[in-house]
Protein backbone atom coordinates (compact mmCIF):
# COMPACT_ATOMS: atom_id res chain seq x y z
CA UNK A 1 0.00 0.00 0.00
CA UNK A 2 1.55 3.52 -1.30
CA UNK A 3 2.16 5.89 1.54
CA UNK A 4 -0.73 8.56 1.76
CA UNK A 5 1.26 12.12 0.35
CA UNK A 6 1.07 15.37 2.45
CA UNK A 7 -0.87 18.48 1.20
CA UNK A 8 1.84 20.32 -0.82
CA UNK A 9 2.72 23.91 1.10
CA UNK A 10 3.39 25.62 -2.04
CA UNK A 11 3.95 25.26 -5.66
CA UNK A 12 6.87 23.68 -7.36
CA UNK A 13 10.35 25.70 -7.98
CA UNK A 14 10.37 27.40 -11.82
CA UNK A 15 13.27 27.49 -13.63
CA UNK A 16 15.71 30.26 -12.86
CA UNK A 17 17.74 32.43 -15.35
CA UNK A 18 20.34 30.39 -16.21
CA UNK A 19 20.85 26.63 -16.53
CA UNK A 20 23.24 24.87 -14.41
CA UNK A 21 25.79 22.48 -15.52
CA UNK A 22 27.52 19.93 -12.78
CA UNK A 23 30.68 17.87 -13.86
CA UNK A 24 31.64 15.24 -10.98
CA UNK A 25 35.61 14.92 -11.10
CA UNK A 26 37.56 12.29 -9.54
CA UNK A 27 41.50 12.91 -9.98
CA UNK A 28 43.83 10.36 -11.73
CA UNK A 29 44.49 7.53 -8.91
CA UNK A 30 48.43 8.52 -9.42
CA UNK A 31 47.85 11.95 -8.71
CA UNK A 32 48.50 13.64 -4.90
CA UNK A 33 45.58 16.43 -4.01
CA UNK A 34 48.05 18.84 -4.00
CA UNK A 35 48.40 18.11 -7.54
CA UNK A 36 44.95 17.71 -8.74
CA UNK A 37 43.57 20.62 -7.49
CA UNK A 38 46.32 23.14 -8.11
CA UNK A 39 46.40 21.52 -12.36
CA UNK A 40 42.92 21.99 -12.35
CA UNK A 41 42.41 25.66 -10.42
CA UNK A 42 45.69 26.40 -12.97
CA UNK A 43 46.84 24.89 -15.75
CA UNK A 44 43.44 23.31 -17.19
CA UNK A 45 41.38 26.82 -17.00
CA UNK A 46 44.01 28.37 -18.96
CA UNK A 47 42.81 27.16 -22.19
CA UNK A 48 39.28 27.67 -21.33
CA UNK A 49 39.84 31.17 -20.15
CA UNK A 50 41.49 31.76 -23.74
CA UNK A 51 38.45 30.24 -25.33
CA UNK A 52 35.94 32.36 -27.10
CA UNK A 53 33.65 30.11 -27.12
CA UNK A 54 33.27 29.62 -23.31
CA UNK A 55 34.34 32.86 -22.12
CA UNK A 56 31.30 34.02 -24.80
CA UNK A 57 28.49 31.58 -23.61
CA UNK A 58 29.52 30.70 -19.87
CA UNK A 59 28.04 33.26 -17.08
CA UNK A 60 29.43 31.87 -13.98
CA UNK A 61 31.71 29.12 -13.43
CA UNK A 62 33.18 27.61 -10.32
CA UNK A 63 35.23 25.16 -9.04
CA UNK A 64 34.42 23.32 -5.93
CA UNK A 65 37.61 21.21 -4.75
CA UNK A 66 37.54 18.42 -2.07
CA UNK A 67 40.50 16.78 -0.67
CA UNK A 68 40.68 13.39 1.49
CA UNK A 69 40.56 15.62 5.02
CA UNK A 70 36.73 17.06 3.52
CA UNK A 71 36.03 13.47 2.32
CA UNK A 72 36.29 12.41 6.08
CA UNK A 73 34.98 14.60 7.63
CA UNK A 74 31.99 14.01 5.03
CA UNK A 75 31.93 10.75 6.21
CA UNK A 76 31.91 11.29 9.69
CA UNK A 77 28.54 12.39 9.44
CA UNK A 78 27.37 8.87 8.76
CA UNK A 79 25.61 9.51 5.62
CA UNK A 80 27.05 8.42 2.16
CA UNK A 81 29.75 10.42 0.46
CA UNK A 82 30.35 10.88 -2.86
CA UNK A 83 33.73 9.80 -3.68
CA UNK A 84 34.12 12.76 -6.33
CA UNK A 85 37.47 15.26 -6.04
CA UNK A 86 35.84 18.10 -7.09
CA UNK A 87 32.61 19.41 -8.88
CA UNK A 88 33.07 21.88 -11.82
CA UNK A 89 29.80 24.41 -11.92
CA UNK A 90 28.89 26.72 -15.17
CA UNK A 91 25.57 28.54 -15.35
CA UNK A 92 24.71 29.09 -19.09
CA UNK A 93 22.07 30.76 -20.51
CA UNK A 94 20.88 27.86 -22.53
CA UNK A 95 21.67 23.91 -22.98
CA UNK A 96 22.64 25.34 -26.75
CA UNK A 97 25.24 26.75 -25.31
CA UNK A 98 26.21 24.06 -23.39
CA UNK A 99 26.61 22.47 -26.88
CA UNK A 100 28.37 24.71 -28.77
CA UNK A 101 31.36 25.10 -26.32
CA UNK A 102 31.81 20.90 -26.38
CA UNK A 103 31.48 20.82 -30.05
CA UNK A 104 34.26 24.13 -30.10
CA UNK A 105 37.03 22.27 -32.35
CA UNK A 106 39.47 24.67 -30.40
CA UNK A 107 37.42 23.97 -27.02
CA UNK A 108 38.11 20.41 -27.94
CA UNK A 109 41.62 20.46 -29.34
CA UNK A 110 42.70 22.56 -26.23
CA UNK A 111 40.80 21.95 -23.08
CA UNK A 112 38.67 18.79 -23.37
CA UNK A 113 42.02 16.86 -25.31
CA UNK A 114 43.61 18.15 -21.64
CA UNK A 115 41.13 15.99 -19.06
CA UNK A 116 43.34 12.97 -19.45
CA UNK A 117 46.74 14.99 -17.55
CA UNK A 118 44.46 15.00 -14.34
CA UNK A 119 40.99 13.66 -14.78
CA UNK A 120 40.26 9.80 -14.12
CA UNK A 121 36.93 9.01 -16.23
CA UNK A 122 34.20 9.08 -16.66
CA UNK A 123 33.46 12.55 -15.71
CA UNK A 124 29.27 12.48 -14.80
CA UNK A 125 27.39 15.12 -15.59
CA UNK A 126 24.13 16.37 -14.37
CA UNK A 127 21.45 19.62 -16.29
CA UNK A 128 19.52 21.57 -14.10
CA UNK A 129 18.90 25.04 -12.58
CA UNK A 130 19.65 26.29 -8.90
CA UNK A 131 16.01 27.44 -6.84
CA UNK A 132 18.03 30.11 -4.49
CA UNK A 133 16.55 30.11 -0.90
CA UNK A 134 19.51 32.14 1.15
CA UNK A 135 21.80 34.25 0.13
CA UNK A 136 22.36 36.96 -2.80
CA UNK A 137 21.15 36.47 -6.08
Amino acid sequence: MAKALKELTGPAPKPGKYVKVSLFLRKRPDLSDEYFHAYWANNHIAPAFENRKFMEKVRRYNQHHVTAEEKALAKSSGAPVLEYDGIAELWLDNFDDWRAIVTDTEFVEKVASDEGNFLDSPIHIMFGWDHLLIGEK
